[in-house]
């Protein structure tokens, strides 16, 4: 995905938005669109593995990616659609990284999110509604907590395990939000049923997940 082109100081000069603009001409500079690519990713992948990792590590899991996974994809997207970063009116440095960072951060949301939709087995988060929660203490990967919602996951239909896994993108632990209206039509759509049911059958599967931990004398880990 990138290249092991050192960049030169002159790439090393440059901001996001115009290393990004030799990334987006890369046909006329294929060269220098590598060494902007290179310099683009060592100033922030150690910032996006790290973003992931604290923020995302359940929605990782349960979609099977791994932080460095999703990284590494979120740089060949924001690579391939470099034409489209709007540096707006960031003109100074940090405001330009913290911009540059929220767009990455945006293309990683959005493709954990596609991976999350499409149809697959699901593999139990170690807390179902942690997925963008900060400072959650995770069990281990051995912990009977986490064997128990993984045999608990397994005893949801398909569509409450699928309203779960994609719910838990926009739920927050102990906060009640609001699904987005398109996110609630789109399952109700591939569930054949109707928006308001959506968060029904999310009420429903995450009372049957608690019951079934409580038979094993543990928490889910939900608050709502």
């Amino acid at each position: 995905m990138t290249s092991p082109v050192e960049p030169t100081i002159a790439e090393r000069e440059l901001d996001e938005a115009e290393l990004l603009e030799l990334v987006a001409d890369r046909e006329r500079s294929p060269d220098r669109a590598r060494r902007a690519q290179a310099e683009f990713y060592s100033r922030h992948v150690r910032f996006l593995y790290g973003a992931l990792r604290r923020h995302r590590a359940d929605l990782l899991e349960m979609a099977g990616h791994t932080a460095e996974d999703l990284a590494q994809e979120t740089f060949q997207r924001a690579f391939e659609y470099a034409h489209t970063f709007d540096r707006g009116d960031a003109n100074d440095a940090d405001r330009l990284r913290r911009r540059s960072r929220a767009w990455l951060g945006r293309i990683a949301h959005n493709l954990l999110k596609d991976s999350l939709a499409r149809p697959r087995e699901i593999v139990a988060p170690t807390h179902v509604e942690s997925a963008s929660t900060e400072g959650i203490a995770e069990p281990s990967s051995g912990s009977p907590q986490l064997a128990a919602l993984i045999e608990g996951l397994a005893t949801l239909s398909d569509r409450e395990q699928d309203v779960l896994r994609v719910t838990a993108l926009y739920q927050r632990a102990g906060a009640h939000q609001r699904l987005p209206n398109e996110v609630s039509r789109e399952l109700a759509s591939r569930w054949g049923t109707s928006n308001e049911n959506v968060r029904a059958i999310r009420s429903r599967a995450m009372k049957k997940l608690k019951e079934f931990m409580a038979t094993r004398g543990l928490d889910s880990g939900d608050d709502a």
